[in-house]
Protein backbone atom coordinates (compact mmCIF):
# COMPACT_ATOMS: atom_id res chain seq x y z
CA UNK A 1 0.00 0.00 0.00
CA UNK A 2 2.83 2.39 0.87
CA UNK A 3 4.41 1.66 -2.48
CA UNK A 4 1.21 2.64 -4.30
CA UNK A 5 0.98 5.92 -2.39
CA UNK A 6 4.62 6.73 -3.12
CA UNK A 7 4.09 5.87 -6.78
CA UNK A 8 0.97 8.06 -6.96
CA UNK A 9 2.82 11.00 -5.36
CA UNK A 10 5.75 10.50 -7.74
CA UNK A 11 3.39 10.47 -10.73
CA UNK A 12 1.66 13.66 -9.55
CA UNK A 13 5.01 15.41 -9.14
CA UNK A 14 6.16 14.23 -12.58
CA UNK A 15 2.89 15.44 -14.12
CA UNK A 16 3.21 18.84 -12.42
CA UNK A 17 6.80 19.23 -13.66
CA UNK A 18 5.74 18.18 -17.16
CA UNK A 19 3.15 20.98 -17.10
CA UNK A 20 5.31 23.56 -15.28
CA UNK A 21 8.71 23.42 -16.98
CA UNK A 22 7.83 24.15 -20.66
CA UNK A 23 5.89 27.41 -19.99
CA UNK A 24 8.55 28.57 -17.55
CA UNK A 25 11.31 27.75 -20.05
CA UNK A 26 9.47 29.56 -22.88
CA UNK A 27 9.04 32.65 -20.70
CA UNK A 28 12.68 32.65 -19.58
CA UNK A 29 13.94 32.34 -23.16
CA UNK A 30 11.58 35.12 -24.28
CA UNK A 31 12.83 37.50 -21.57
CA UNK A 32 16.46 36.68 -22.39
CA UNK A 33 15.90 37.35 -26.10
CA UNK A 34 14.04 40.57 -25.27
CA UNK A 35 16.91 41.82 -23.09
CA UNK A 36 19.52 40.98 -25.73
CA UNK A 37 17.76 42.46 -28.76
CA UNK A 38 16.18 45.55 -27.20
CA UNK A 39 19.59 47.20 -26.90
CA UNK A 40 19.47 48.20 -30.57
CA UNK A 41 15.91 49.52 -30.65
CA UNK A 42 16.76 53.21 -30.25
CA UNK A 43 15.48 54.18 -33.70
CA UNK A 44 12.20 52.26 -33.47
CA UNK A 45 8.94 53.90 -32.47
CA UNK A 46 6.93 52.55 -29.54
CA UNK A 47 4.47 50.91 -31.95
CA UNK A 48 7.33 49.19 -33.79
CA UNK A 49 8.78 47.98 -30.48
CA UNK A 50 5.39 46.50 -29.57
CA UNK A 51 5.29 44.68 -32.92
CA UNK A 52 8.80 43.32 -32.40
CA UNK A 53 7.92 42.10 -28.90
CA UNK A 54 4.72 40.54 -30.22
CA UNK A 55 6.65 38.72 -32.95
CA UNK A 56 9.14 37.43 -30.36
CA UNK A 57 6.29 36.22 -28.15
CA UNK A 58 4.70 34.36 -31.05
CA UNK A 59 8.07 32.73 -31.75
CA UNK A 60 8.04 31.36 -28.20
CA UNK A 61 4.34 30.38 -28.34
CA UNK A 62 3.34 32.88 -25.66
CA UNK A 63 -0.31 34.02 -25.44
CA UNK A 64 0.52 37.72 -25.62
CA UNK A 65 -1.69 40.49 -26.98
CA UNK A 66 -0.61 43.96 -28.12
CA UNK A 67 -2.44 45.57 -25.16
CA UNK A 68 -0.33 43.58 -22.69
CA UNK A 69 2.90 45.25 -23.81
CA UNK A 70 3.93 48.54 -22.23
CA UNK A 71 6.71 50.64 -23.75
CA UNK A 72 8.17 53.84 -22.32
CA UNK A 73 11.41 55.75 -22.64
CA UNK A 74 13.50 57.93 -20.35
CA UNK A 75 16.64 59.40 -21.88
CA UNK A 76 18.76 56.41 -22.99
CA UNK A 77 16.54 53.85 -21.27
CA UNK A 78 13.90 51.72 -22.91
CA UNK A 79 11.41 50.09 -20.55
CA UNK A 80 9.35 47.19 -21.87
CA UNK A 81 6.72 45.74 -19.53
CA UNK A 82 5.00 42.51 -20.50
CA UNK A 83 2.15 40.96 -18.53
CA UNK A 84 0.22 37.88 -19.59
CA UNK A 85 -1.50 34.86 -18.12
CA UNK A 86 -1.22 31.25 -19.16
CA UNK A 87 -3.67 28.50 -18.13
CA UNK A 88 -2.02 25.60 -16.33
CA UNK A 89 -3.12 22.18 -15.18
CA UNK A 90 -0.66 21.22 -12.44
CA UNK A 91 -2.87 18.43 -11.15
CA UNK A 92 -5.25 16.50 -13.37
CA UNK A 93 -8.61 18.27 -13.35
CA UNK A 94 -7.44 21.46 -11.62
CA UNK A 95 -6.96 24.59 -13.73
CA UNK A 96 -4.73 27.44 -12.62
CA UNK A 97 -3.98 30.77 -14.31
CA UNK A 98 -0.24 31.39 -14.10
CA UNK A 99 0.57 35.10 -14.36
CA UNK A 100 3.85 36.14 -15.94
CA UNK A 101 5.19 39.66 -15.43
CA UNK A 102 8.42 40.88 -17.02
CA UNK A 103 10.01 44.28 -16.75
CA UNK A 104 12.98 44.86 -19.03
CA UNK A 105 15.11 47.99 -18.53
CA UNK A 106 17.59 48.45 -21.36
CA UNK A 107 20.27 51.00 -22.03
CA UNK A 108 19.90 51.79 -25.71
CA UNK A 109 23.18 51.98 -27.54
CA UNK A 110 24.05 55.07 -29.52
CA UNK A 111 25.47 54.34 -32.97
CA UNK A 112 29.22 54.90 -33.00
CA UNK A 113 30.60 57.46 -35.43
CA UNK A 114 34.02 56.51 -36.70
CA UNK A 115 36.57 59.26 -37.15
CA UNK A 116 39.04 59.10 -40.00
Amino acid sequence: MKLLIKLAVLLLIAHALFRFVPPYWDHTQFVRELEETSIGWREYSDAEVRELVLAMAQGHSLPLEREQIGVRRERDHLFVDVVYSRPMELLPGSKYAWDFDSKVDTWMLTPQVRSR
